[in-house]
């Protein structure tokens, strides 16, 4: 019988990634988790042939019957959704403990580096992150933490896309920063879960592209036909900009730009052959650049 793996969020950007990559490799049974199974994504995933069953982070008692009998857990938590990183650890800490208790072979979170230790201000949506991933090891349960770069996708999401009729990619980024798409992130995951000897102990950095921003406009301008420019503004500035997260997202900036975070290209390429070059992604998403 083939072994299962609860994939946490599973209608979200990551988690839906994870479960339709370990769908179509399928070497492990799929349980799906979500707060509503009865969405039209979940149905779509149960019609593909995963387990959905309903849990919720902040309640104990439903994580643990998500995990109960499970050999292997993607788990990613999201922090935009209460801004609240102090809820977030709870949350991780609440699904680690719920893994340990149910024997969990393989936890594959997704983790980030704990930007207040090394950059000496706080970065809430990374920081939470950083403390699960030391309680996860503090707690011996067999592990690997996939540190995501940037998300292409972001380039088309409202909080970054140019606004209000601008031409303007305001990002206060100084130098060469690592991005990669998450709905290509799925498959690199099914691979680490494939190789647990490989992996379990390991925190790996995922890209698929490293460039400037003006590379990166640049080749969103060629294939949209459009002239969108860098504003580069100050880490300072862009901090004290008018909406929730500024300065979290200035701290990011900064760690890119000054601490060169390790992302690795060749390990991400290797365990997704298939993943596309920046251009290709662009060119599938040009629409959304309009």
């Amino acid at each position: 019988m083939a072994k299962v793996i609860t994939v946490f969020g599973a209608t979200g950007k990551q988690g839906g990634s994870v479960a339709r990559a370990l769908l179509a490799d399928g070497t492990f049974k799929v349980r799906g988790v979500t707060r509503n199974p009865d969405s039209e994504k979940a149905q779509a995933l149960k019609n593909a042939g995963a387990e959905v069953v309903k849990a919720d982070l902040n309640d104990a008692a439903s994580v643990e019957a998500a995990v109960s009998g499970a050999y292997g857990v993607y788990l990613v938590t999201n922090y935009w959704e209460f801004v609240d990183e102090q809820k977030e650890i709870v949350q991780g800490k609440t699904a680690v403990d719920a893994c340990k208790k149910a024997g969990v072979k393989h936890v594959v979170f997704s983790g980030l580096e704990l930007v207040k230790d090394i950059l000496g201000k706080p970065c809430p949506h990374f920081d939470g992150k950083g403390r699960v991933e030391k309680y996860l090891d503090k707690q011996n349960v067999p592990n690997t933490s996939v540190r995501y770069a940037f998300y292409s996708e972001n380039f088309v999401s409202p909080g970054f896309k140019p606004q209000d009729g601008t031409n303007e990619f305001t990002f206060p980024m100084y130098g060469p920063m690592d991005i990669v798409s998450v709905a290509e992130c799925g498959p690199v995951v099914a691979s680490v879960f494939n190789k647990p000897e490989e992996f379990i102990g390991k925190k790996i950095g995922l890209s698929g592209s490293k460039k400037t921003i003006a590379e990166y406009i640049a080749i969103i301008n060629k294939v949209t036909g459009k002239t969108f420019t860098h504003n580069p503004m100050s880490f300072e500035d862009f901090a004290k900009l008018p909406f929730p997260g500024a300065a979290d997202l200035s701290a990011m900036f900064e760690f890119y730009s000054n601490y060169n975070p390790d992302r690795d290209i060749e390990l991400t390429r290797r365990l997704n052959p298939n993943m596309l070059s920046f251009e290709e992604w662009a060119e599938m998403n040009k629409d959304k650049f309009l």
